[in-house]
């Protein structure tokens, strides 16, 4: 009998070890592409904030060019006057040159007249070029006088003939495009980077929150041309040695591309408690293999103990690997020929079922189970019992006692078949992921809306902007934007603190809701920067309309913390196709007539006018206030 134990388990354990090899494995692979799907979606995620921070570091460059054009003698107040609004988000330093490369304004107070800049690559690239009227992204330079390391953005500035009269250069501090950084959790040793498309390294953050590797250059995929949109790939980063999943997106229009990255050991590190688990329950299966194998020999006399032994045995096995396969925290047992299902102390209590042992059958589950969610439930156990797939899965949400509903996951495989192949017994598993799926519907929520207004944000409205121009081309009417920050908010806030400004944020948004149809998106961009997007215009006079109509609400106090505020906003209007034909654009031409609308006084109305025509005089109840 010691002989015949011995070799059962000398065929038998290395089974269990391998499965439990296996199983370890697919953690791994789990892990894998968990991380890699994680990466990607926030390298896109990434990449829209960086496209978003260069925009306006364009429309910025542009407004400050045209500036010059107008009024040199004011410049420096007015990059002053910028760089006070953009209130700490974003500094620019502003230099410009003369058609031969020299220096003749900087707003660093330390650079000298007549700095010969001409051997700057985001300057020369200019003047040796045709004048053509784009926007160059520089590599990072380290300043000589300043110390500090800044992006290089520059646009040539042309005189009325077209022909070239300078070099306009914004210098923005590479951590400005590193803030997503405080935003994810991917570990310790996570990474983000922009890089431009020939791999020279534009900014870098990893977890001590420490800029570096500015101007270095890598090397290999993606940084070639013709690596695609974006995508995943895994290496050994050369800047610090961590080997890391990395998912990038590119920007083809910039010339550039980010990277968001997680070291492979923080990847695994989340399933290294499951792996432990597979190992002590091997150890335990081992053992009851020794027993059980043990008992079956001892009954090799009786030919029916035998057989009774080894369906004993194989029952076993399959509860162990569903246990293997599962996390779910309580056990039920169904038996097809009595119609009768075992549930656990566990599995009773998340189930909310009055007893143990209980009558079942697909009219009960249909009482218990959601409409919604009753027949794809169905159809993943009629696949399994059909031998279709291994095993049977499914989420849905099921009735308590007191009428409310609980999503569970159930897992369960069969455990026993007659002759012709039918289901005696399916055992398997429940868990409550209630607490799961109410998180990951924060999550998405907390994706796409701003959290102090509850406002749709960036991303979202950029959505919605996408599907309003599509069916506007499609169906051949007009749509507008209307842009507008708000005047005299800053003083809230240094007068009675940013608990007040963010109450009347919210009083604000809850407003100019009610003034706007329910199809209408208001969205906050950011600080006190809002949009609003009519997907749908009758008349060429609607947009203005609805925009005085935003200004005039905007201009009555609010009644904050025992407090009347008064405040007042800045409005840019750009209409669909008038103005321009894609979203990138018609969002420029309403920042800009925002900012018309600022040079001219504020607290008022500009249209964005191609025919030059200046911004439109202030409404009729602004005049009468006057």
């Amino acid at each position: 009998m010691l002989r015949r134990l011995a070799v059962l388990l000398a065929v038998a354990l290395p089974l269990v070890w391998l499965f439990i090899a296996y199983e370890r494995a697919q953690l791994g692979h789990v892990a894998r592409d968990e991380s890699e799907r994680h990466v990607e979606n926030l390298s896109r995620a990434f990449a829209e904030e960086v496209r978003s921070g260069i925009v306006t570091i364009d429309l910025s460059l542009s407004q400050l060019r045209l500036s010059w054009r107008r009024n040199p003698e004011q410049f420096g107040a007015i990059v002053a006057e910028l760089n006070s609004y953009m209130q700490g988000r974003l500094r620019i330093d502003v230099a410009i040159t003369d058609v031969d490369g020299r220096l003749v304004f900087a707003s660093s107070p330390d650079a000298p007249s007549k700095l010969d800049l001409s051997d700057r690559e985001h300057v020369s690239t200019h003047l040796r070029g045709a004048p053509a009227d784009r926007l160059f992204v520089g590599r990072p330079l380290k300043g000589r006088l300043s110390g500090r390391w800044t992006a290089q953005f520059s646009r040539p500035i042309l005189d009325a003939r077209g022909k070239l009269a300078g070099v306009i250069v914004a210098g923005v501090s590479p951590a400005y495009f590193s803030r997503f950084y405080n935003t994810i959790d991917l570990g310790k040793d996570a990474s983000i980077a922009l890089v431009r498309t020939d791999g020279i390294v534009v900014a870098r953050t990893t977890r001590d929150g420490v800029m570096r590797d500015s101007g270095k250059v890598l090397g290999g995929f993606p940084y070639v041309p013709g690596s695609g949109p974006g995508g995943t790939f895994q290496r050994v980063s050369r800047l610090d040695g961590v080997e890391r999943h990395y998912g990038w997106s590119a920007l083809p229009e910039y010339g550039m591309l980010v990277t968001v990255g997680q070291a492979v050991r923080d990847a695994q590190a989340r399933y290294a408690r499951q792996k432990r688990w597979l190992g002590y329950t091997g150890a335990a299966v081992s053992l009851l293999l020794a027993l059980a194998g043990w008992a079956a020999l001892a009954a090799l006399a009786a030919l029916d103990h035998r057989r009774r032994g080894v369906a004993s045995l194989a029952a076993a096995e399959a509860r162990w690997k569903l246990a293997l396969n599962a996390t779910g925290e309580g056990v039920w047992d169904y038996s097809f020929g009595s119609c009768l299902v075992t549930l656990s102390p566990s599995a009773q209590g998340i189930v909310d079922a009055e007893g143990t042992l209980l009558p079942f059958d697909r009219a009960a589950f249909l009482a218990m189970a959601h409409p919604e969610d009753a027949a794809a439930v169905l159809h993943a156990l009629d696949a399994h019992l059909a031998g279709v797939t291994p095993d049977y899965t499914a989420q849905y949400r099921t009735r308590l006692g007191n009428g409310n509903w609980r999503w569970i996951l159930a897992r369960g495989q069969v455990a026993e078949r007659n002759g012709a192949g039918e289901p005696l017994r399916i055992v398997g598993t429940v868990a409550d992921i209630d607490a799961r799926k109410l998180q990951e519907e924060q999550i998405r929520h907390l994706a796409h809306h701003d959290i102090l207004t509850g406002l749709p944000n960036r991303l979202l409205f950029g959505d919605r902007l996408r599907q309003a121009l599509l069916a506007a081309r499609r169906e051949e009417h007009r749509l507008a934007l209307i842009f507008f920050d708000l005047d005299k908010f800053k003083p809230v806030n240094d007068n009675y603190g940013h608990a007040v400004g963010d109450v009347l944020l919210q009083q604000l948004a809850a407003r100019l809701r009610a003034t706007l149809r329910a199809s209408d998106t208001l969205a906050r961009l950011g600080g006190d920067e809002f949009v609003v997007l009519l997907p749908r215009m009758a008349g060429n006079g609607d947009a203005r309309k609805v925009a005085e109509d935003i200004l005039r609400e905007l201009s009555r106090p609010f009644m904050t913390e025992g407090l009347s505020l008064s405040i007042s906003a800045s409005l840019g209007v750009a209409v669909y196709p008038d103005c321009a034909s894609d979203a990138d654009a018609l969002l420029r031409c309403a920042d800009a007539a925002m900012y018309e609308a600022k040079l001219h006084g504020r607290g008022r109305v500009a249209e964005h006018a191609p025919s030059g025509r200046g911004p439109l005089p202030p409404p009729p109840f602004l005049r009468d206030a006057a």
